[in-house]
Formats: structure tokens, sequence, C-alpha cells
């Protein structure tokens, strides 16, 4: 088997950073030593760590393994000792490891390099306002170390640098990156802006807002964005690589001397060649910064690390940590434990990202709120126009009070409907409902109680005159409102009706979300109740307008519009019923149910009433008279008969060609509410 390398990444390696850099590091080596096998595996979590790498390492089926990031180096410490004495797999951990027999070690100094780049933000900032973002303790125990060093080289190039950083909890997060870098140039003005992550995003944002990055991820950024990167180092993990690769070779060659595991530390180097860091630097920065830079990196090769000026300067003399007054400078043990922000640096937080609500669309509110005060406007004229021709035949047949409570139920179910569109909150996921439930419940109620009171006059073999006034027949009507409230109380009360804030939904944004009306499942069971009460009120209109097809005298023959109404209904619910079925977004489902509601109870309004207000209007302008109206249809079959039965049974027991109550009265005509109606 030939010999196999994987690397092991934080990140993608198209990432333009971190990753990128370890990826051509891979790369490099593999040209140095001619090694054809080697891959380069993204480690997302501890799952990819024991699916991906353990069986390779079980199996003998990778020679050398380089954990690249601080994020894997848990996972490969543990397979790494699970494995120690039954596989030959060695592993390169980052950072600072105790040798063992099949683990070694590479780090940099991170804080000289990122010292480096502060020093030239200090020089070139305009605003003296400079940005940070970093991962923070929250990824892998990292501390904000090397933000200070960043810092203190700013510092000591411009002491009148003002500093703000955020962490952002990871060495990847992009929408994180995004927003905090916004802020950074949007609140605090900085432009200069550096960071700790992984990829280029923090750059990018900067380069979009009109201002020029700095490259502080060990990516050559002027590779690709040319000008628009003021300065950029990167890194050359080929060099950091390939000894340790070759030191694994010879191991494996039994005809080759055993080379002991060591570790190395990686940084700049007077000589070049030896150098890890490359620096680069736009064509306009100044001579006299890029000469400053280069005689900084140069004094940091020539000084023992211990005395580089991130360790000893007075800016740390304060802080809570092991300070030499003597020297001026702290261990470097005790540099890694800088968390908290130094006198002078801005700690902005963990940044986390706030959800915004994503809102319905205005146009579909104001639409539905406007269409609905429109129509509520149009009962109230019916209402006026009732109050006004109450005594004319065409209204006063057809219970003037019954009719208000039509248009009353009409006027609810559009109050309804304005606040079904109304912003989302617990009173109005409840409101809405009691409004549209009652709304209908008046309507659909009154106009069967009403039909109920016809067919119970004319229905009788003898058409005998009945007596069933408007006070008998209201607490009907109060008894389906009675159901009605009792079951909306027990969905108000048990069914947990309110508002809640979902994500995910409805195609918006990750960080977005809506607030939408949820119940449980007893308040769900209450509904498909309320429904099915609707639905026999329903049945009872369509028997009631089936039973009072019969009567000849067109004012009180209404199961004609009735049945129109129901078709109406039914044509609404033939088309919701899919569409409410067929997922879609909660816009789309306000929508139909809103525009269903009010063409329902348009309709049945229009069907009922703009007849009679017809009649009105032809009397009043003398195209008909009131004797007109009462005129007889086309008699049916069963009508004809009874009629026929009625003249019969009558001849003999009344001298007039008046019909007879079971009194014996005689009454005139259908027109005397009090009698017949």
């Amino acid at each position: 088997r030939p010999f196999r390398l994987i690397v092991l990444g934080s990140g993608p390696f198209t990432d333009l950073g971190f990753n990128n850099m370890v990826n051509q590091g891979r790369i490099g080596v593999s040209k140095a030593l001619n090694i054809s096998d080697t891959d380069f595996y993204n480690i997302k979590s501890q799952d990819d760590m024991d699916n991906l790498v353990e069986p390779l390492v079980r199996d003998g089926l990778v020679d050398f393994v380089i954990c690249s990031s601080l994020d894997v180096k848990d996972g490969c410490v543990s397979i790494a000792t699970r494995y120690e004495n039954t596989s030959k797999t060695q592993f390169l951990l980052r950072g600072s490891s105790k040798v063992t027999k099949n683990t070694m070690s590479v780090t940099y100094n991170f804080a000289s390099i990122n010292y480096i780049s502060g020093y030239f933000a200090g020089l070139q900032t305009k605003t003296n306002n400079i940005g940070f973002l970093s991962p923070g303790v929250t990824a892998n125990n990292n501390n904000d170390s090397f933000v200070y060093a960043f810092w203190a080289g700013a510092k000591l190039a411009n002491p009148k640098v003002n500093f703000f950083y955020y962490n952002i909890g990871s060495y990847y997060n992009y929408d994180k990156t995004i927003r905090a870098t916004k802020e950074l140039i949007e609140v605090y003005n900085c432009d200069i802006l550096g960071d700790t992550l992984d990829d280029f995003t923090l750059g990018n944002v900067v380069i979009d807002s009109g201002l020029r990055a700095i490259g502080t991820n060990g990516f050559p950024q002027r590779k690709v964005y040319g000008e628009n990167v003021w300065y950029a180092y990167s890194y050359n993990w080929t060099k950091a690589f390939l000894p340790f690769t070759q030191r694994v070779m010879n191991n494996l060659d039994p005809s080759k001397p055993h080379i002991n595991n060591t570790n190395s530390y990686m940084d700049f180097s007077s000589n070049k060649e030896n150098s890890f860091f490359e620096l680069d630097f736009a064509i306009d920065v100044s001579d006299n910064i890029k000469q400053e830079i280069l005689d900084h990196v140069y004094n940091l090769t020539q000084t023992p690390r211990a005395s580089h000026p991130y360790y000893c300067n007075k800016l740390l003399a304060n802080y809570s940590l092991p300070y030499n007054k003597t020297s001026g400078c702290i261990s470097a043990s005790s540099f890694f434990y800088i968390n908290a922000p130094v006198d002078g640096m801005t700690y902005l937080g963990l940044y986390n990202i706030s959800l915004n609500e994503a809102k319905s669309s205005l146009s579909v509110q104001y639409a539905f709120s406007i269409v609905s005060g429109l129509l509520i406007l149009m009962v109230l004229f019916m209402m006026l126009g009732i109050a006004l021709f109450n005594k004319t035949p065409s209204i006063r047949s057809a219970s003037p009070i019954f009719l208000g409570f039509i248009l009353i139920g009409g006027m609810i179910v559009y109050i309804g409907g304005i606040v079904w569109v109304s912003p989302v909150s617990t009173h109005q996921c409840n409101a809405r409902l009691w409004l549209v439930t009652l709304g209908f419940t008046t309507l659909i109620g009154s106009l069967v109680i009403k039909n109920v009171r016809i067919w119970l006059i004319f229905d009788n073999p003898e058409l005998k005159a009945i007596k069933i006034t408007n006070y008998q027949l209201f607490p009907w009507v109060g008894a389906f409102l009675l159901i009605n409230v009792l079951l909306m109380g027990i969905l108000t009360g048990v069914g947990d009706l309110r508002m809640v804030e979902e994500t995910g939904i409805d195609g918006i944004g990750k960080y977005e979300f809506m607030k939408v009306c949820k119940m449980n499942s007893q308040g769900a069971a209450t509904l498909y109740t309320i429904l099915a009460y609707f639905a026999a009120l329903l049945l009872v209109g369509v028997f009631v307008s089936w039973k009072i097809r019969i009567v000849d005298i067109h004012e009180f023959n209404e199961s004609k519009p009735i049945a129109n109404t129901l078709y109406a209904i039914s044509f609404c619910l033939f088309v919701i019923v899919p569409l409410m079925v067929a997922p879609q977004e909660k816009q789309s489902e306000t929508i139909v149910l809103c525009t269903a509601g009010l063409f329902i109870t348009t309709a049945a309004l229009a069907i009922l009433f703009i007849p009679k207000f017809w009649r009105v209007l032809r009397i009043h302008s003398g195209g008909e008279s009131s004797s007109d109206f009462f005129s007889k249809k086309k008699s049916s079959n069963v009508a004809t008969a009874r009629a026929e039965s009625a003249s019969k049974g009558s001849q003999g027991s009344a001298k007039s060609s008046g019909k007879v109550n079971r009194r014996g009265n005689i009454v005139e005509d259908f027109t005397d509410d009090s009698e017949s109606s």
C-alpha cells in the first residue's frame, strides 16, 4: 500500500483563509515527496471523527494524520490514545502538546504576526477606530491573548487609536461575521478591521462597504483582491508539514534509523527561506510605513521571544496577571491567560444575532381592511334602508327584525376580517375566531329561523294561518348563539390558543421569525366541532329551503336566494379545502380565508337583499304597485293541489274570499307580520 496522508480541517479548503493555506501545505508536501494518496477532510463534528477518521486508523489504512485545527485536536488526541499500541498511524497536532509514541505537535507564533498586523493597522487608520473579531473563549477554550497582541501593536504604533472587538463563538460563522463586521463599520466607525477567523468573510464585508481590508487569516488575499487589500500575511504550511512527513515516512522504512518524535515552533526568521510568515503590501502603502513594519519584523527576529513587545510593555502593568515590574514583562504562559480586555480595549461581548420579525405584507392588511370597511358601510346603508322602508310589503313580509339580525351577522364577519389581517397577538388569535364564528352564527341562524317560520305558516294542507311572533323565535336564535359561545368558550379555555414565534417556515430567513396562531390538540378538536356545528346549520337551511319551495307568494318564497347562498358557500368550500390541505405560506392562507369569508358573506347579503331593495325602488319610482308583489308565481303541482283542497274545505264555512286562521278569524293578506309572520 502506498503512503497515505490525510489532513483534517475545521472548514472547507475553499475558504480563502486558514483551511485553504493548510490544504496548500498538503499539496506542497505531496509534490515534494511524491505522495499520491492524500486527502483533506472538513471535520464538522465528533461524528465525523468517529465515522471518517477512526476506521482508517483502526484498520491501518492511513499512515499520517495532520490535525491542522485546534477544533479537531481533542478528537485526534482521543483516537491517538486509543490506538497508540495497536496502530502505526502517526498524528501531528496543532498547538503545544506532549510528544508521545504516535503524536507530535506543531504551533506557530500567532502573537507575533498579530502584533505586526496591529502595528500596521495603527499606522494606516484614518479614523483612529480599529475593529476586530475573534472566536473567543467559547471556541475550544481559545482566549483573547491574540486580540490583545493585535491591539498592543496598534496602540504602540498610534496611542490615539480606539479599539472595539467582538467574540463570535467559533472560527467560522458566516452570518455572525457579516453582521458583527457591519456593526463595527456602521456604529463604531472603524476603517481598519482584523480578525483571527478562518475565512475572509470579514474582508469581503469591509470591501463591499467601500473600505479596504487587511488579510489576517493566513491566506495571501492580495492575490485575489488586489488593491482592495492594504496588507496581508500568509502562512507557508509546506515548511511546517514537510519535516514531520519525512520523519514518518522514514520510520516506516525498516532499513532506515528511527527518528524520535518532536515538536516544532514556527515564527518569523531573519532567513527568509525559513520564515513561516510572508508579508504583502498594497502599492499605495507609503514606503515609510512599509519600512517601519519590516524594521519591527527584523527586531522580533533579533529579540528573544520572552522579551517581545507584546509581552513587555506598560499596557499590562495594571492587568491581573503575574507582571514583573523590573523587566516590565509577563511570562509566555501568563500571556495565554489573557481573556478579559486590557484597559483601553473596548470589549463588545459575544455577538449574538437577534431574530427579526418577518411581518406580513402591509398591502394585504390595508387591502382587506379597506374592503371590509366599505362592506361595513354597505351594511349600514342596508340597515338604514330597512328602517326607512320597513312598512313596505317587500321588507315587512321578510320580517325587518330578522333582516337586521342577518345584517348584524354580516357586519360582525367583516369586522372579524379586519381583525384577521391585523398584527398577530394572542388577543388577535382569539378575537378573530370569536368574531367570525359569532357573525356566521347570527347570519345563518337568523336566516334559518326566519325561513322555518315561513315553512310552519305555509306547509300545512289547509294553508291555515299560524301566528308565530318574533318573540317566539328570538330564543331559537339565542340558542344558536349560546351554543357558539359555549364552544368558543371551551376553545379559549382549554385550547391554549395563542401567538407563538416560529422560525423556518414560509421561506423566511435563517434569523427571522413569524408570529402565528397556534392551539393544542384539544383546541383543534373543539374547532372541528364548531365547523361541524356550522355544517349542521347549513344542512337545516338546505332542508328548510327545500320545504318552502312550494310557496306561491313570491315575497315569502326565499328558497331560491337561500339555495344561491348555499351554492356560493359550497363553491368556496370546494376551492378552499384543497388549498388549505396543500402546503402553503401563512400569508397565502390568510388571503384565501379572508377572501372566502368576504365573498361568502357579501354574496349572501347581495342575493338576499338586492332583490328586496330593487322592488322597493320600483314601487317608489311608480313602476309597480305594492299589490303586484303578492301575485302568484307559476304554481307547483303540490301547491296547486293544496290550494284546491283548502278551497273545497272552506266552502260553506266562510262567506268571505279571505283565508281563515285556526280560530276562524278571516285574514285578508299576508302582510300582517303580527299575525302570520
